[in-house]
């Protein structure tokens, strides 16, 4: 695919310490968004080379499905996460229902007022 292509090609002209700083942001940036989750009262999955943090959210919503959970604070708190079971096929014998993923490759006032209207919203 020729997006990727260029994709690739402006990386490989890129040197070290650009990576080295994006790793370095991006660590930084799941930190905040993991210690924001965690006080809340969610369960976070360990993370490692993805800019997306895997939650359990049955600490903080009982047996409430993924979907519904997402669809809820999406609407309602304004914070859009993913149901982990989007990711299979819709009859499969998939049983885990309780995990959402949240992205954190974004600003950290974004992440922060992210954990601040959960917070909020989850009392």
């Amino acid at each position: 695919p020729p997006g990727l292509q260029i994709g690739v090609a402006y990386g490989l002209g890129k040197d070290d310490e650009f990576f080295t700083e994006q790793s370095v942001d991006l660590a930084s940036k799941r930190d905040v968004l993991r210690a924001g989750l965690e006080a809340i009262g969610f369960e976070i999955s360990p993370c490692q080379g993805t800019y997306f943090l895997t939650a359990d959210i049955r600490p903080v919503a009982g047996n409430e499905q993924d979907i519904a959970f997402c669809k809820r604070i999406t609407t309602e708190a304004k914070v859009a996460a993913v149901p982990i079971s989007a990711f299979y096929a819709p009859n499969s014998n998939h049983k885990s229902h309780h995990f959402i993923r949240f992205c954190f490759c974004k600003q950290p006032a974004v992440l922060e007022e992210a954990c601040n209207r959960l917070s909020h919203y989850l009392r």
